[in-house]
């Protein structure tokens, strides 16, 4: 199947493409084997185990392969398993996608094998990948490490374990990898960045880029991102205009597929035509490089670097804001626990010190930060909601005292740095930092001991 096959398939929301991921024992022990398998699927209540089956064994590839069929959401899921060689995998070709510990690692280094399970995603990709990791954790319930061979990550077990047992999916940051690149001109320190996307081939969408710009890089990468969480439901047309964000007036962008959009630059520029001409190369699969409209015109991306900067609303689909908000409050008790144990009201300098001039050195402190979503102004539905970050003062009996950290668009009678008490029910997202780390919902598991 050629590339523009591939984009006719991903252009009626199909794809060609399985999601491979594995997982690794934590057990040295640990063997695999068919009735182990087989048992493993059937005993898990989230899913039915409709059929199981030994398959044939590519000996260059798997020891064992196993094929099963698995009902998920009343929906049947055909799933290829594969009990494989730990040898032919590099574990540090790979980067890490949450924290993973030193111990669990060396663990999956010293594996033998490990098992591989490749499917295609018949439900939206969030809840596929969930299923995913439940058939993955269900069969090694006892982990190192995952692997997604689609983002180039790993992942920890540990977060596994509590992803699955999850009532919604994970954040869809997980679905997919952003890499970034730059080239630096060694005379003038100039930088050319190229941003791409690993994993969301799977999805039934283009891999998204951006390329041959030279500022606004965190911009920029707040941006593609936006877009990815966009094209996960609804993915855009090739020359589509599409809205991702306000900023005043619409953040507006479209795509091209990268053989038409490299036509007119250099074949040498980072990202360009001489990074994909190899074979196999898999930068030179389906991908849609990124442009901002501007009347009528397909211009960088960049001309959206100084507005980004100053506190834009992105769009956000009302199910991810759903899943982020019942994720918030499920591990809203992790929040609650840190907040009391480490939060520190802030302390006023003495006068006499502050007569005598004197600088009294500052600890690294944590930060406790919610999202909240409250109704704008003449609503005709509660589900019209702005939502706002607040610096949390205080949490008592499912009340959160916060002040407020940015200028609302919609809501008249709220300010930047406003202080009021609200319900935990209006709870949409949350974030720690510590003086070392930063957490969130998806994150938290690294908070309990």
């Amino acid at each position: 199947m050629d590339n523009n096959e591939k984009y006719d398939l991903l252009a009626e929301g199909e794809t060609g493409l399985a999601s491979s991921m594995g997982i690794y024992p934590k057990d040295k022990n640990f063997k695999f084997d068919a009735a182990q398998i087989e048992k493993s699927l059937a005993g898990n209540t989230d899913f039915k185990l409709l059929s199981f089956n030994e398959a044939e064994v590519d000996i260059d590839y798997s020891t064992m392969s196993f094929n099963a069929e698995i009902e998920y959401k009343e929906t049947v899921f055909n799933i290829d398993l594969y009990v494989c060689k730990t040898k032919n995998i590099n574990l540090k070709d790979y980067s890490f996608a949450n924290s993973i510990d030193e111990e669990s690692l060396q663990t999956a280094l010293e594996q033998e094998y490990f098992l591989e399970t490749s499917m295609y995603f018949e439900l939206d990709p969030l809840h596929s990948f969930h299923l995913q990791l439940k058939i993955l954790d269900s069969i090694v319930p006892n982990a190192s490490v995952v692997i997604d061979f689609m983002s180039y990550r790993l992942l920890s077990a540990k977060w596994l374990s509590i992803a699955t047992k999850s009532s919604v999916p994970p954040s869809p940051d997980y679905l997919y990898t952003l890499h970034c690149l730059y080239d630096e001109n060694e005379e003038n320190g100039d930088r050319k960045y190229w941003f791409h996307t690993h994993g969301l081939h799977r999805c039934g969408s283009v891999e998204l880029e951006m390329l041959n710009f030279s500022q606004g890089a965190e911009q920029m990468s707040t941006l593609i991102n936006m877009s990815v969480k966009k094209f996960l439901t609804d993915p855009a047309k090739e020359k589509e205009r599409f809205t991702i964000g306000y900023d005043g007036m619409g953040i507006c962008l479209c795509w091209l597929r990268w053989e038409e959009a490299l036509k007119d630059l250099p074949k040498d520029i980072l990202g360009g035509a001489a990074d994909r001409d190899e074979a196999d190369n898999v930068h030179a699969e389906p991908s849609g490089i990124l442009f901002a409209v501007e009347d009528g015109n397909m211009v960088s991306p960049e001309i959206y670097v100084s507005t980004l900067a100053e506190n834009p609303i992105y769009y956000i689909t009302s199910e991810e804001t759903s899943r982020m908000s019942t994720l918030a409050k499920e591990r809203f008790s992790t929040f609650e626990k840190t907040f009391a144990r480490e939060y520190k009201k802030p302390e006023n300098k003495s006068f006499l010190k502050n007569m005598l001039g004197i600088k009294e050195e500052e600890q690294p402190e944590w930060s406790f930060l919610v999202k909240l979503g409250l109704i704008v102004d003449n609503a005709e539905a509660d589900s019209e909601k702005e939502h706002l970050w607040y610096d949390v003062l205080s949490i008592q009996n499912k009340q959160i005292e916060g002040k407020l950290l940015n200028q609302p668009y919609w809501i008249s009678g709220l300010n930047e740095g406003d202080v009021a008490t609200y319900p935990l029910d209006v709870l949409t997202d949350w974030i720690i930092y510590s003086p070392e780390n930063t957490y969130t919902p998806d994150s938290a598991y690294q908070l309990e001991n």
